[in-house]
């Protein structure tokens, strides 16, 4: 972890001095296990970050956290640093659930975590809960969301459990050992997610995120939104609308690479045809869906009158809705987002 502390803070003061200081909007420790990291550690990436930039008043300062490593201490830590809102990896609060997902907590600290993470000063907690687990039941899927709304939550981000290939769980499905949730069951699970969350005052604003009133993730809405925003690290995506580039995936490249100064990350320029169609995967994954008019002043007409054409047999069938001046998939419709953004791109 030291030397992995040393090479971020590397790469940070060498980016900026390249491309100047800029003022923040929001700041994010995650992916991976940040709260892993020592005192020492955080101080250095945030001093890092902080030498060449600034925040506006208030900024929203998250870190991910895995239950098991939240105690009163860190907590205290985290909070005098800046961090104001934390993700906690909760994924379940049923023991089977955490077992088969190899995670290193257990149901009971999954909640007691929340608990002292509000007890300790935090107002903005957001958490992960995945569905579509393997033998999970629709009511073993309600306890977990009930058991949520009973904690002090103000976020919550519900994610369907995915068979990546290359791990675990795909080599498992393989051998047979682990039998995906039927399609079916997978739907009830999501309607009861809308069903239980709405009423307790969560507003559904993405595709898997439902916020309380003000605590939607602001850092989150700027991929949403399509705006710029800068990552350091292995994997870190950056992104100014025109270009989008990340970094190596491998930590033994990177580390090495950025030791000896060599180039870490690959860049791509998009294509109108690819910012057309990246607007559309991130807008249309919000419940404010895309906006017609930027549509034609960013891309050109051609593209608006691509994407009317193409978007008036799901206008009529109710897919899409109109919601103000703006176009969004109507939420009963977001599990066949995919199949929707494919019949509105460029050939």
């Amino acid at each position: 972890m030291d030397e992995y502390v040393e090479r971020l803070v590397e790469e940070i003061t060498r980016r900026s001095r390249e491309n100047g200081g800029t003022e923040l909007d929001t700041l994010y420790l995650g992916g991976g296990t940040p709260s892993l990291l020592t005192e020492a550690h955080l101080e250095k990436i945030v001093s890092a970050v902080s030498r060449f930039h600034s925040f506006r008043e208030g900024p929203e300062w998250t870190i991910e956290c895995n239950p098991d490593d939240l105690e009163p201490g860190r907590l205290k830590y985290l909070k005098s640093t800046g961090f104001n809102r934390l993700s906690i990896g909760i994924q379940s609060f049923q023991d089977r659930d955490l077992e088969i997902m190899r995670r290193s907590h257990n149901a009971r600290q999954a909640e007691d975590s929340v608990q002292l993470a509000a007890s300790s000063g935090f107002g903005n907690i957001s958490i992960d809960l995945i569905y579509g687990i393997p033998g999970q039941i629709t009511g073993e899927w309600e306890e977990n969301i009930e058991k949520a709304l009973s904690l002090p939550v103000s976020h919550l981000s519900a994610y369907h459990l995915t068979f990546e290939p290359g791990t675990v769980f795909d080599h498992w499905r393989k051998k047979g050992s682990l039998v995906s949730v039927h399609e079916e069951e997978s739907v009830k699970q999501y309607r009861k997610l809308r069903e239980k969350l709405l009423p307790a005052g969560f507003e559904h604003y993405e595709l898997s995120n439902f916020g309380l009133t003000g605590r939607m993730s602001e850092h989150n809405m700027i991929y949403w939104s399509g705006k710029s925003y800068q990552g350091f690290g292995p994997s870190a995506h950056s992104y100014d609308g025109k270009r989008r580039s990340w970094n190596l995936s491998s930590l033994k490249g990177y580390l090495e690479g950025v030791a000896g100064g060599e180039e870490i990350s690959e860049t791509e320029h998009l294509t109108t045809d690819e910012q057309y169609h990246d607007y559309l995967i991130t807008s249309l994954r919000t419940r404010w869906g895309c906006d017609p008019v930027h549509m034609e002043l960013q891309y050109g007409k051609r593209y608006l009158e691509h994407f009317e054409n193409r978007a008036r047999p799901f206008l009529e069938s109710g897919s899409l809705y109109h919601t103000d001046d703006r176009i969004a998939i109507h939420p009963d419709r977001w599990l066949i987002t995919d199949h929707i953004l494919r019949e509105l791109f460029v050939d």
